[in-house]
């Protein structure tokens, strides 16, 4: 694969994860969910089980991507908080 295209699919798969995440934490929270583009391959309660199925199934490192079910932080602090 390409840079560009690794890219892609990296940045597809964390959109799907992203957009699928409330189902998971619902249906899988804790887990770990390895994907390759849009598409979810896997499920698994370790991550190195994803990466040997994925490794198994023939993939490169660069082809898929792994993402625990949890929440995400979505809010960035820059700079000192001032509390009054």
């Amino acid at each position: 694969m390409q840079t560009e295209s690794i890219q892609a699919s990296q940045q597809q798969a964390l959109r799907a994860f992203q957009c699928d995440l409330p189902r998971l934490w619902a249906e899988r929270p804790g887990q770990w969910v390895a994907y390759q583009g849009d598409q979810p391959l896997g499920f698994a309660v370790h991550k190195h089980q994803l990466y040997q199925e994925c490794f198994r199934r023939g993939l490169r490192r660069e082809e898929f991507a792994i993402f625990c079910t949890e929440p995400q932080e979505t809010e960035i602090t820059l700079g000192p908080v001032v509390l009054d």
